[in-house]
C-alpha cells in the first residue's frame, strides 16, 4: 500500500503533517485539551457577562447634517437664502456622494451623504470650511448653522410625569426635577424633556403705549439689551492690588426686566418696561401638550449615548423611578421600556437554544456512547462561548444581530462536531481503541472539514463590504461567523479528540441496549433501503440527474410563486404608534380633535379585541413621538399640525392578536380624518421608512409637481399600496406684500416694511440667557390676540421715515398666494418623493417596485422629458446591497473554488461539491411554502449556512471517494462512489437530524420577538433535508457521469479523482 493508503493516525501518517502532529499532541495530552476547553467556556462566560447589551447595532448614517434655523421665514425664502447657497458650495467637496436639501417653515436642512469609503471626520472638516467661506452667510435673522455628523440616539426608556392637579408650569417643574435626578446617575448623560414647549420670556407690548411714548419694538429691544448684560471693563491696578471692573446687570427671570428703563426724559420722568409691556416668564409661542390615559403628561426620554449597556442603564433608571417620591399631586412612572423587548428576545433565543441543545444531546445519546454524545454536544456551547471571548477585541456587542448570527452558525458547528465524533466512533467500530482511534478519526476528516469551514467563512465575506443602514446591520455577521467557526475547528480537532481518546465507555444499561438497538436500526436503514436507493441512482445516473434537476426547478418555481419577498424585517414592539400630519398652519384645535378621534378608536379597538390587549393610550399634540433622535436641531419637529397617538399593548403571552392585526383594527376604527395630510401607523421596534419610496427629480418645479401628482395617482391605482404620501405637503396660504407707488413715495423700503411687520407679529429677539440646562430666548412682540386676525393686519400702521404713521393698506399691496410646506432638492435639482406602504396580503414590496419600474416610471419619463425616477429609502438600501453583492459574491465563489481545487487536487471536483447547493436552496424555498413564511434576506443567509454544511459534507464524501479510488485503482467508479456514500451516510444523517432537532424549538416556539429569525431557521431545516438527499443520490450520480466521461476521453484511470496523488497532507 502506498503512502496515500496509510491509515490516518499511524505514526507514518502523523509525522508528515504538522496538522496531524498538533491533533496527536492534544489527543495524548488531555490536560491541554481540558484547559483549552475551560479557557473557552470560562473566558466566554466572563466576556458575555461584561459585554454591552443593545437591541440593534449602532448605525452610522454616514451623513453630515447642516441645519440653519431661519425663524419666521417661508420655505421658499429658506431655500433661496439658505439651502441653495449651501448646495453650491458642498456638491464639489471631495467624499460627498449626494446633497439633499429640505426647506420648511423657519428651518433649512442640508444633508450630505458620504461616499462609502470616505473618512467622515475629513469630510466634516471640509464641509465646515466650505460653509465658512460663504460670504454673508447666514442671512439676516437666521441663526448660525449647526454642522454635525448625524448620529441616531435610541430611546431606551421613557418616563411619564402626570398630574390632574398641577398646571403646565408646575408640571414642567416636576418633570425637570425628575430629569435632574436621572442625570445625577453616573451612567445617564442624555435625558431630554418631551411633550412641552421650550421656556421663553415673552415681552408683550402694547401698541397704544408704544405709540404714546413714540417707541418701536426695535428701540425697545435695543434698550433692554443695553440694560441687561454682564460686561467686564478691565482691571484697575492700584497699589493695593488689581481690581476687576465689571457690570453685572443681566436679567435672568421675567420680573427682573420690568424695571428696565426705556426712556429717561430731561424733566426727570422715566418710562420703564412695566409701563408699556407685560412680561411673561413662560413658554415659547408653540402649542405642545401631552397626556396619558386622559391625564396631562410630560415625558422624559432616556437615550443611550454611544456604546452603553442598555439593560444596565434601564435597570438603574427603573430603580430610581420605582422609589421616587414625586411632588404632591403628581405621578411618575416608566411609561415605555424598549429594553423589555430586547430582554424578551434574548430570553426567547437563549431558551430555544438550550432546549435545542438538550434535544441534540438526547438524540446523540441514542446513537453514540454517552461519552461521545456528551463531548460532541458540549462542542456547540464551547464554540459559541469561545467566540464571545473575542468579542471585546473587535468592539462587538450582544444584540439581535449577534444572536441571529450565532444561531446561523449552529448548523455548521454541529456538523463539525458530529462529523469528527462520528469518524472517531467509526474508527472504534473498526477495531482501533483509545488515543489511536481519536487521532485516526480526526485525521481522516481534518482536511475536508477545514476546507469546508474556510469556504463557509468566505461565503459570508461579501457581507462585510455592504454599507448604508441595511449594510451595517449585515456587515458584522462575517466577523462573528469567522470567530465561531474558528473556535469550532479548535474544539473539533484539539479538544474533542482529547476527550474521546479514552476507551472506557460511559453508557450503562439500559442505555447501552437502547444505543445498540438504535444503531442496528440505523444500519438496517442504511443497508436495506439507502444503499439500494444509492445503487439504483448510480446505475441510472442520467435518469437520476434529469429527475433531480426537474424536481429542483419545479420546486423552485412553485415556491417562488407561493411566497412573497420581504428584504428585511425587524421585530414588532409592544406598542402601536400613529403619527398625524396636517397641512402646515393647521390650528392646534383641529389637530387635537384628530388626536382625540384616534384615542377613541384605540379604546374601541381594545373593546373589539376582547381580551383587553391595550394597557395605556398616550398622545402628544404639536410634536411626534420617536424611537430615535438624529443629533442636530429639533426645531423642525414642532408644529400645531403634528400629533402622535400611541397605544401600548400587553406582552405576547397576554393577548391573542398580533400587533399588525391590532394596527389594522385601529386604522379601520379610526376611519377617515377630515383634512389630514397623512397618518402613519407603525408597529416596528425601529420605525421604518415606507417600503415603496421614489424621488422625482427635474429642474422645473411645475414639472416635479405635475409628475408627483401623476405618480401619486398611479400609486393609488395599485391595490396593494396604502398610506400613500408625498413630500410636497399641502400648499399653505401666504400673503405677499408689495410696496405701492405711495409706499415708495413715503420713503419706505421692502426691507424696512418687512422688519416692522416681523417685529410685531413674529417678534424681535431681545437676547438669550442661560438658565440651568436651558438656553432661554427673550422675545418682544404684540399680544397673541393681535396676531390672529387678518383685520388686525390690514389695520396695522406703518412707521414712515420722520415718525409719521400710515395704514398698511395705503403703502402696500397684499397678494394671497400658496407655497408648499416642504421644498426638496437633490444635488441642486428640484425633487419630490412619493411613498407608500404595501399590504402583504395582496402583494410584496419587490413585486410592487417591479410594476412601478417596468410600467409607471417609463410612462412618467416619456411624459416629462428629463424627469428622473429614483429609488429612495429601503428600496435604495436594498439596491445598494444587491449592487455590492453582485460584485463580491463572484469573487468569493472564485476563492472558494481555489480552496476546494487545492484540497481535492482536481479542476472538476469543486464543481461537483457545489452541485448540491441548488438542492439546499430548493429545500429552503419549499419549507417556506409548507410552513407559510415569506422569503427575506434572512432566508438567504439560512441557505448560505446550509451551503456551508453541504460543502463540508460533500468534501468529506469526495475525500472518501478519492481515497477508495487511490487505494485500489481497479475499483470501479460505481463501486467506489456507492461505498463512499454508504460510509458517509451516518454522518450526513446525524448532521441533518441533529441540526434540525436543535432548530425545532425556534420553529415551533413561534414568538413575535423571533419573527426575524424564523425565515433563516426554516431555510436551514428545509435546506438540510433536501441537501442530505442530494448528497446521497444526486452527487454520486454526477460523480459517476463526470468520471465516466473523463475516462472515455482520456483513457482508463484518468477520472475526476486523478488530479494528483492523495496523500496524508492537508489534502488527505
Amino acid at each position: 500500500m502506498n503512502q496515500a493508503a496509510q491509515t490516518p493516525g499511524t505514526p507514518g501518517a502523523e509525522g508528515n503533517n504538522p496538522f496531524h502532529d498538533i491533533i496527536a499532541f492534544f489527543a495524548r495530552n488531555t490536560v491541554a485539551g481540558n484547559l483549552l476547553m475551560l479557557l473557552l467556556l470560562g473566558g466566554g462566560l466572563f466576556a458575555a457577562s461584561n459585554l454591552e447589551i443593545e437591541d440593534y447595532p449602532d448605525l452610522d448614517s454616514r451623513q453630515i447634517s447642516i441645519t440653519v434655523p431661519f425663524p419666521g421665514s417661508s420655505p421658499a425664502e429658506v431655500e433661496e437664502s439658505v439651502n441653495r447657497r449651501l448646495e453650491e458650495n458642498l456638491i464639489a467637496v471631495e467624499g460627498v456622494r449626494r446633497v439633499t436639501s429640505t426647506a420648511t417653515e423657519g428651518l433649512g436642512t442640508v444633508t450630505v451623504q458620504l461616499e462609502p469609503f470616505a473618512d467622515p471626520v475629513t469630510v466634516l472638516d471640509d464641509v465646515m470650511s466650505a460653509v465658512d467661506r460663504i460670504e454673508g452667510f447666514p442671512p439676516l435673522n437666521a441663526e448660525q448653522p449647526e454642522i454635525v455628523l448625524t448620529k441616531a440616539h435610541r430611546i431606551i426608556m421613557t418616563v411619564a410625569v402626570t398630574s390632574t392637579a398641577l398646571g403646565r408650569t408646575e408640571l414642567r417643574a416636576a418633570a425637570e426635577r425628575v430629569q435632574e435626578d436621572l442625570l445625577a446617575l453616573p451612567s445617564l448623560s442624555m435625558v431630554s424633556l418631551f411633550g412641552a414647549a421650550d421656556r421663553e420670556i415673552s415681552i408683550v407690548v402694547s401698541e397704544e403705549q408704544l405709540r404714546r411714548n413714540n417707541l418701536t419694538i426695535s428701540e425697545l429691544a435695543r434698550a433692554i439689551r443695553e440694560s441687561s448684560l454682564n460686561v467686564s471693563s478691565g482691571e484697575l491696578r492700584t497699589d493695593a492690588g488689581g481690581l476687576i471692573l465689571r457690570t453685572d446687570q443681566k436679567r435672568m427671570v421675567g420680573e427682573d426686566f420690568l424695571d428696565v428703563v426705556l426712556i429717561a426724559n430731561i424733566d426727570g420722568t422715566i418710562v420703564r418696561l412695566r409701563d408699556v409691556a407685560t412680561v411673561i416668564d413662560g413658554f415659547a409661542d408653540v402649542d405642545v401638550d401631552g397626556e396619558v390615559d386622559d391625564v396631562p403628561a410630560m415625558f422624559l426620554n432616556i437615550r443611550a449615548a454611544d456604546i452603553h449597556d442598555m439593560t444596565q442603564l434601564a435597570s438603574e433608571a427603573r430603580n430610581l423611578i420605582e422609589n421616587y417620591e414625586p411632588p404632591a399631586g403628581a405621578s411618575v412612572f416608566v411609561w415605555d421600556d424598549n429594553t423589555a423587548l430586547t430582554g424578551a428576545q434574548f430570553r426567547t433565543v437563549i431558551g430555544a437554544g438550550l432546549l435545542g441543545f438538550a434535544l441534540v444531546f438526547l438524540f446523540l445519546s441514542l446513537v453514540f456512547d454517552f461519552r461521545i454524545a456528551v463531548w460532541v454536544a458540549i462542542g456547540v456551547p464551547t464554540s459559541m462561548l469561545g467566540a464571545l471571548l473575542f468579542f471585546p477585541a473587535f468592539g462587538l456587542t450582544l444584540n439581535v444581530v449577534t444572536l441571529f448570527t450565532l444561531l446561523l452558525a449552529v448548523g455548521i458547528v454541529v456538523d463539525d462536531a458530529v462529523v469528527v465524533g462520528e469518524s472517531i466512533a467509526t474508527q472504534r467500530e473498526n477495531g482501533l481503541r483509545g488515543t489511536r482511534a481519536a487521532i485516526a478519526g480526526a485525521n481522516a476528516v481534518v482536511a475536508p472539514v477545514t476546507v469546508g469551514v474556510l469556504t463557509t467563512m468566505i461565503a459570508f465575506v461579501p457581507l462585510a463590504f455592504t454599507f448604508g443602514p441595511t449594510g451595517q446591520m449585515l456587515n458584522t455577521m462575517p466577523l462573528i461567523i469567522v470567530l465561531v467557526l474558528s473556535v469550532s475547528l479548535i474544539e473539533a480537532f484539539l479538544i474533542l479528540p482529547a476527550h474521546l481518546s479514552h476507551s472506557a465507555p460511559w453508557s450503562r444499561p439500559p442505555l447501552t441496549g437502547i444505543q445498540v438497538s438504535v444503531r442496528k436500526r440505523l444500519n438496517n436503514l442504511r443497508d436495506r433501503w439507502v444503499v439500494g436507493a444509492i445503487a439504483s441512482a448510480v446505475r441510472r445516473p442520467y435518469l437520476t440527474i434529469v429527475t433531480s434537476v426537474v424536481l429542483v426547478i419545479g420546486v423552485a418555481l412553485v415556491a417562488m410563486a407561493g411566497t412573497q419577498w420581504m428584504f428585511l424585517r425587524t421585530a414588532d414592539a409592544n406598542r402601536i404608534q400613529a403619527d398625524i400630519v396636517f397641512p402646515t398652519g393647521t390650528p392646534y384645535e383641529t389637530t387635537w380633535a384628530a388626536a382625540e378621534q384616534l384615542i377613541e378608536a384605540a379604546h374601541a379597538t381594545n373593546r373589539q379585541a376582547g381580551d383587553d390587549p391595550v394597557t395605556t393610550v398616550a398622545a402628544v399634540v404639536g410634536h411626534h413621538f420617536g424611537a430615535y433622535r438624529i443629533q442636530g436641531s429639533k426645531k423642525s419637529t414642532y408644529g400645531t399640525h403634528l400629533a402622535s397617538v400611541t397605544m401600548h399593548i400587553r406582552d405576547e403571552s397576554q393577548r391573542s392578536l398580533r400587533p399588525a392585526d391590532l394596527e389594522t383594527m385601529w386604522r379601520l376604527n379610526a376611519g377617515q380624518v377630515r383634512g389630514v395630510e397623512s397618518i402613519r401607523y407603525n408597529t416596528a421596534l425601529i420605525p421604518n421608512d415606507a417600503e415603496i419610496q421614489y424621488a422625482l427629480v427635474h429642474p422645473d418645479e411645475d414639472t416635479v409637481v405635475a409628475a408627483t401628482n401623476d405618480l401619486r395617482g398611479a400609486f393609488g391605482n395599485i391595490a396593494a399600496l396604502f398610506q400613500i404620501e408625498d413630500s410636497l405637503g399641502e400648499s399653505k396660504r401666504q400673503f405677499d406684500l408689495e410696496l405701492t407707488e405711495a409706499g415708495i413715495a413715503a420713503g419706505l423700503s421692502p426691507a424696512g416694511l418687512a422688519m416692522q411687520l416681523r417685529n410685531r407679529f413674529y417678534g424681535a429677539e431681545v437676547q438669550r440667557i442661560q438658565r440651568g440646562r436651558e438656553e432661554i430666548r427673550v422675545m418682544a412682540r404684540y399680544p397673541q390676540e393681535r396676531r390672529r386676525s387678518v383685520r388686525e393686519l390690514l389695520d396695522e400702521r406703518i412707521l414712515r421715515p420722520g415718525g409719521a404713521q400710515i395704514p398698511l393698506s395705503a403703502v402696500a399691496r397684499i397678494v394671497e398666494t400658496r407655497d408648499f410646506s416642504t421644498l426638496t432638492r437633490i444635488d441642486g435639482v428640484r425633487a419630490a418623493t412619493v411613498s407608500g406602504r404595501v399590504d402583504r396580503r395582496l402583494s410584496s414590496p419587490n413585486a410592487v417596485m417591479s410594476e412601478i419600474e417596468d410600467d409607471v416610471a417609463p410612462r412618467l419619463s416619456g411624459r416629462y422629458e428629463g424627469l428622473r425616477v429614483v429609488r429612495q429609502g429601503r428600496g435604495e438600501g436594498q439596491s445598494e446591497v444587491n449592487r455590492i453583492l453582485r460584485f463580491t459574491v463572484p469573487l468569493a465563489l472564485l476563492f472558494m473554488y481555489f480552496l476546494m481545487a487545492v484540497q481535492l487536487r482536481s479542476y472538476w471536483q469543486p464543481a461537483l461539491v457545489l452541485a448540491g447547493l441548488p438542492f439546499a436552496i430548493a429545500g429552503g424555498l419549499l419549507a417556506h411554502v409548507v410552513l407559510g413564511y415569506d422569503l427575506s434576506i434572512t432566508s438567504v443567509f439560512g441557505m448560505v449556512a446550509v451551503g456551508g454544511v453541504v460543502v463540508n459534507d460533500t468534501l468529506v464524501l469526495m475525500d472518501r471517494y478519492n481515497r477508495i479510488r487511490a487505494e485500489s485503482a481497479a475499483t470501479p467508479a460505481i463501486a467506489a462512489v456507492s461505498a463512499a456514500a454508504r460510509q458517509r451516510f451516518r454522518a450526513i444523517f446525524l448532521t441533518t437530524i441533529t441540526t434540525i432537532v436543535g432548530l425545532m424549538p425556534v420553529i415551533y416556539g413561534k414568538s413575535e420577538v423571533t419573527q426575524g429569525l424564523l425565515p433563516m431557521v426554516v431555510s436551514m431545516a428545509g435546506g438540510l433535508i433536501a441537501a442530505g438527499a442530494a448528497l446521497l443520490f444526486f452527487v454520486p450520480a454526477l460523480v459517476l457521469i463526470v468520471d465516466g466521461t473523463r475516462e472515455a476521453i482520456l483513457g482508463p484511470g484518468q477520472s475526476a479523482s486523478s488530479g494528483g496523488e492523495v496523500g496524508p497532507g492537508l489534502t488527505a
